[in-house]
């Protein structure tokens, strides 16, 4: 009996060691992107960017499994079957990538390229990670590819969330956006707290009312702009 007790508590034990050996990931590194393929892909537009004709766009990667102690390889490669950009045209990056000895976090740069066609389309590209002797894809919850849309023409920034919508500015237009940045002279809301949010939000109503008071209220399409800001 006491056998029997001693290989059960030896073989939990060495149960133990292997799932802990797991999760310190003392096995294979495994390089993936912070942000994923769906809810966290990016739009750009170079309509945010008056007067340049290349934008960069830094993609964040970690890894997971044991340090790095020296530099070592990964590769970025692009998903032809999901990209109607095109590498050299649309956009460009350097597929062959070094990931420095000690650093836990890397940046992929990718330079988007204004083209024509861009006026009236939005274009994408899937760039997905390649195993190399270095490194493997996983664990399977993380991003394996990362996708960019991007366009010349007036969209909606990512900044303008649905809190956006309900309590300050209301829904996007084109229209509005464009007068918004005419009124307040930024064009970007991002990590602004409430205080600041509102003090833009009311300069666009203000700037409506005394318009409207005016007899020349602004018009978005067939409708007169308003914005839901209280105040």
């Amino acid at each position: 009996m006491r056998y029997i007790i001693f290989i059960l508590v030896f073989v939990s034990f060495l149960g133990a060691c292997s799932e802990d050996k797991f999760t310190t990931y003392d096995s294979d590194r495994y390089v993936y992107f912070t942000k994923g393929i769906t809810a966290d892909s990016i739009t750009e537009s170079f309509f945010f960017y008056p007067g340049e004709d290349t934008h960069e766009i830094n993609l964040e990667l970690a890894f997971a499994g044991m340090p790095v102690e020296e530099n070592m390889a990964y590769r970025v490669d692009v998903d032809e079957s999901l990209s109607t950009a095109v590498k050299g045209t649309d956009f460009d990056y350097e597929p062959d990538q070094t990931w420095e000895a000690g650093k836990e976090k890397d940046t992929l740069v990718v330079k988007l390229i204004k083209t024509a066609k861009l006026e009236n389309q939005m274009v994408r590209v899937v760039l997905k990670l390649t195993p190399t002797k270095d490194f493997s894809l996983g664990p399977a919850n993380n991003a394996k590819s990362q996708r960019l849309a991007f366009t010349s023409k007036a969209i909606a920034p990512s900044w303008w969330t649905s809190d956006i919508v309900r309590y300050y500015l209301g829904e996007y237009s084109d229209a509005k956006y464009a007068k918004f940045i005419e009124v307040t002279g930024i064009s970007d809301m991002n990590n602004m707290g409430p205080t600041e949010l509102r003090y833009y939000s009311l300069r666009l109503k203000y700037h409506l009312v005394e318009m409207k008071n005016a007899g020349t209220p602004v018009m978005d399409g067939d409708v007169e702009m308003t914005v839901p800001i209280v105040g």
